[in-house]
């Protein structure tokens, strides 16, 4: 399939665009999908992760609470706003990935460079979520059967993580579209609600200890820079953001508006909530990376919230892997919709190497942190592009003040998304020169695990 030249052309003859959207007569006779409120799940899960056990961490770098909020609050408008950028420009062409709606706008050869980010950004984050699998299983072994439970074959890290990811992950990873998810999106997010309460509970039954102080505003308001990777790093759902939106049942940007805002608040106050909480219970500069690992009690609660990560992790994995197996696919222009022993071999391929590496380089976090930069692009950058695009195709001479307004807008985003990536990679290029002195963001516990028991 080739492009159209043509910027007008290319609108008006989307159906050359590598997709696998339905077809308006397709959509005239049948329209399946979701509702509102699995839309709203798909968005939470894909975006509550990892993030949230690191964010009281982040308010203490942040140097307050104050700063993290006003961070948070200021990035999040535009956060929002690009999910329904994307959204939009998605009608505009017609597509049902992020690195199709990019080539609809850019033209062809743009696909490349947008599908590659998205199969490079989707494949880290999945061996980090396997990472994450089983630093929890490890945790709970090493808690209730005792440090020697790795030299027993059946409760190693590499057949546990194998089995499980293999019984709840891999079934769930051959989906043809992406709102079969919903139902085990509302689960995830469940697990998450309840990690929340459980924080919520630990400060509170924690009478041992007082109340930390805390920061409500930084000392020197370069730290307000050190929260900014970790924003980007916990809302990132932009990938993900198109082929849900492709899967609404009634697809109406109206309609997904309300999705993503309600979505983003629900996040924010998780995020506040953990990371308000989790400060105070530690205090300053004694926030570990992993609020969980902070909790040293035995309780039935804490390790229900450790099993629940993982039970998270089993619910997002395969909303990563559809949008990188999509892009992937793309690179070669094929889609999902070729066959099943396409997507099943693609998705088997996916699956092993990445399971293998989790397994046999557990501790990648340099790495992914390179990968973080990825979050800025998706979440600011191709948003910006996209919209300045889409609006130049649509008025090139700029003769409306209102395609003016935006073109500022657009400029402002995707500057801003340049200068985000090229800070968090900068952070990342120092972290790989020096030892890491703190524990790691997902792979603390298993480092010492591994120092200590298993060797």
């Amino acid at each position: 399939m080739n492009y159209l030249e043509s910027g007008e052309e290319r609108l008006i003859h989307n159906d050359t665009i590598f997709s696998t959207a339905p077809s308006a007569s397709a959509v005239s006779e049948t329209r399946r999908g979701s509702g509102v409120l699995g839309i709203i799940f798909l968005m939470v899960n894909a975006t509550l992760g990892a993030g949230l056990l690191n964010f009281p961490q982040a308010f203490d770098k942040a140097g307050g609470v104050g700063t993290a909020i006003i961070g948070q609050l200021g990035f999040l408008i535009m956060i929002t706003a690009a999910l329904v950028i994307l959204a939009h420009c998605s009608d505009v062409t017609n597509t049902s990935s992020m690195q199709n709606t990019f080539a609809g706008l850019c033209g062809s050869k743009s696909i490349f460079v947008c599908g590659i980010c998205v199969a490079v950004y989707s494949f880290g984050c999945c061996v980090t979520f396997l990472i994450i699998i089983g630093d929890q299983f490890d945790r709970v072994l090493a808690t209730f059967y005792g440090p020697s439970f790795c030299h027993n074959w059946y409760l190693s890290r590499p057949f546990i993580t194998t089995l499980t990811c293999s019984i709840f992950i891999l079934p769930l990873s051959f989906v043809k579209r992406l709102d079969v998810l919903r139902y085990t999106s509302s689960i995830g997010c469940i697990t998450i609600i309840y990690v929340i309460w459980l924080i919520i509970y630990e400060s509170i039954t924690d009478t041992g200890i007082s109340l930390k102080p805390m920061q409500i505003w930084p000392d020197n308001w370069m730290q307000t820079l050190q929260i900014i990777p970790i924003i980007c790093f916990a809302y990132q759902s932009h990938m993900t953001v198109i082929p849900t939106y492709a899967c609404m049942k009634d697809r109406n940007l109206d309609k997904f508006t309300f999705c993503a805002v309600i979505s983003m608040i629900i996040c924010f106050l998780a995020y506040t909530i953990v990371g308000i909480i989790g400060y105070g219970t530690f205090g300053i500069g004694r926030v570990p990376s992993d609020i969980l690992q902070g909790y040293t009690d035995k309780s039935i609660f804490l390790t229900i919230a450790i099993i629940s990560i993982a039970i998270k992790n089993f619910t997002t994995y395969p909303i990563v892997l559809f949008c990188g197996r999509d892009a992937l696919l793309s690179l070669f222009g094929r889609d999902t919709d070729n066959g099943l022993v396409t997507r099943v071999f693609v998705t088997l391929i996916w699956f092993t190497l990445s399971l293998i590496i989790a397994i046999l380089v557990p501790d990648i976090s340099s790495v992914i942190n390179l990968l973080g930069s990825l979050s800025a692009a998706f979440i600011f950058l191709f948003p910006g592009i996209c919209l300045l695009q889409s609006t130049l195709l649509k008025d090139p001479n700029l003769c409306l003040n209102k395609d003016k307004i935006i073109i500022i807008i657009a400029i402002f985003i995707t500057a801003l998304g340049a200068f985000v990536a090229g800070v968090v990679f900068v952070e990342a290029l120092q972290d790989l020169s020096k030892e890491s002195i703190k524990p790691p963001l997902v792979t603390g516990f298993t480092a010492r695990l591994r120092d200590n028991l298993c060797v």
